[in-house]
């Protein structure tokens, strides 16, 4: 299928290769009716979506991450009798939970199953209802429930079936995260400020639960994450003012930044460099707090974001970021940015040099950066935002390097690999000879016309004879010897 263009960027459909992306590329997944949540499994080959199913089905499908191929799907029923509102990958791959505002249950499938497109009988799980959000412990013993109305809840992965653990709060929860090490759970209590906030729940050895701090955060909060290198829980807060807040638990001192949009789910790198927001209002609101002064943008792809999912490489940088769009029924994936260089040129002196990159995937702006010192510093060259950059060729600028750095409100900048600029100085012409001057019984001490050595023309003790041709003449030269 053909790309086509947007006002926020540029749609590629899926199973269509990318070359040379304009920026604000992403490609767009057909999914079902009002998807509403998504999750990759562990290694990455994979992504689950559950669909709400407004005016049609409620589902389950699942999605090759290379392909965006459609591998299988599971129909809930019609949406007005079944409301999903969460999917969760257990942290070994093995399982699927996805859980139900309405009816109250939780359903967990083999994973390996749907991804062979079966239609697996599900462990059915019933509680109390209102069943909104899910977690998992990294650790992979537990997968944890939140609930509009108490008890929220903690199942173990080994027994879906087994009695859950349980524990009230105070108010009942929106979002759910849990530490990487397991030691405690984090719930939004959904109430308006001053009582909104994030409640602590602290898990011990043995898995049993226990009431721990509460931090206030702002109104109506929603979503939740935690992020282990800064150790900082984030809490999007959805009434008003919107906001994104974050602290580092138990009772850190709180920072809130303001985001322009109604916020729902939240996701962060691991190492605490980004975070992402999903906006009900439509798009991602992206910030960067790899600066003491966070910085952050919106994203105005998508309608009725509700999810957002980040997928990282072994260092923690985000590489892509998958977003629900209700509105238009599709999963939007964001891909980190490639870099290809032409590489490098050689020219003559005083020749333009033209250098070229290719940039795939999703980026927002080019900036052409030059080094004269074999790359230890580097430099922005004015006006230079395009993939082609042309230099002039001249002799001091060879051995320059030149390279690109391609950057987006989503992800890391993204660093070409530097092209060396050569310029080959313009070669010096011969002198042309003067015709040489000969006086009778001098000795000859210039260069004749004929390019002869005026030492073959001369002896030094004895008789010397040379010709000088002079158009038809010849003139035959004998050399004095003085008397000393």
């Amino acid at each position: 299928m053909a790309a086509v263009a947007l006002s926020a960027g540029v749609l590629l459909m899926a199973g269509e290769p990318a070359a040379a992306d304009p920026p604000e590329t992403y490609d767009a997944v057909p999914a079902g009716d009002y998807p509403i949540d998504v999750d990759t499994t562990p290694d990455g080959a994979h992504f689950f979506v559950i669909d709400r199913g407004d005016g049609g089905e409620a589902d389950l499908r699942v999605y090759d991450t290379t392909t965006f191929d459609e591998l299988g799907r599971i129909v809930f029923g019609p949406g007005a009798s079944f409301n999903p509102t969460a999917v969760q990958v257990s942290p070994d791959g093995s399982q699927v939970w996805v859980s139900f505002y309405n009816p109250g249950q939780i359903l967990v499938y083999p994973t390996a199953d749907l991804i062979a497109g079966a239609s697996p009988a599900p462990v059915v799980i019933t509680g109390g209802g209102g069943f909104v959000d899910l977690t998992d412990d990294p650790a992979g013993g537990y997968i944890y429930a939140a609930t509009l109305f108490n008890p929220q809840y903690q199942f173990f992965t080994a027994d879906p079936t087994a009695p859950p653990r349980t524990i009230g709060l105070p108010i009942g929860s929106r979002g759910v995260a849990a530490r990487s090490d397991g030691g405690a759970v984090y719930f939004t209590q959904f109430a308006a400020a001053p009582a909104g906030g994030v409640q602590t729940v602290d898990v011990a050895a043995d898995g049993s639960l226990s009431l721990g701090a509460f931090t206030a955060t702002g109104d109506l909060p929603w979503g939740v994450a935690y992020l282990e290198g800064p150790d900082r829980v984030l809490s999007s807060n959805s009434g008003s003012p919107t906001s994104l807040s974050g602290f580092t638990p138990p009772g850190g001192a709180v920072d809130t930044q303001p985001i322009a949009c109604g916020p729902r789910l939240v996701d962060g790198t691991p190492d605490g460099a980004r975070a992402y927001v999903a906006c009900l209002t439509g798009g991602l609101v992206a910030l960067d707090y790899s600066s003491d002064a966070p910085t952050g943008a919106l994203v105005q792809i998508g309608d009725n974001v509700e999810s957002v999912e980040v997928a990282v490489d072994a260092d923690g940088a985000a590489q892509r970021v998958y977003a629900t769009s209700g509105g238009s029924g599709e999963v939007l994936v964001f891909t980190r940015p490639t870099v290809t260089p032409g590489g490098g040129q050689t020219v003559a002196e005083g020749a333009p040099a033209t250098f070229t990159v290719v940039v795939d995937d999703f980026w927002q702006q080019l900036q052409w950066q030059v080094s004269a010192d074999g790359g230890t510093t580097w430099t922005d060259v004015p006006d230079a935002q395009t993939e082609t950059l042309r230099v002039d060729g001249a002799l001091a600028a060879s051995g320059s390097l030149y390279r690109v750095v391609a950057t987006s409100a989503l992800f890391d900048p993204v660093v070409g690999a530097p092209m060396l600029l050569t310029v080959t100085a313009t070669p010096t012409p011969s002198p042309t000879p003067e015709p040489c001057p000969v006086v009778p019984g001098e000795q000859v001490t210039c260069l004749p016309a004929t390019g002869a050595d005026p030492a073959a023309l001369v002896g030094g003790a004895g008789l010397g004879a040379g010709l000088l041709v002079a158009g038809l003449a010849v003139i035959t030269l004998r050399a004095r010897r003085r008397a000393l």
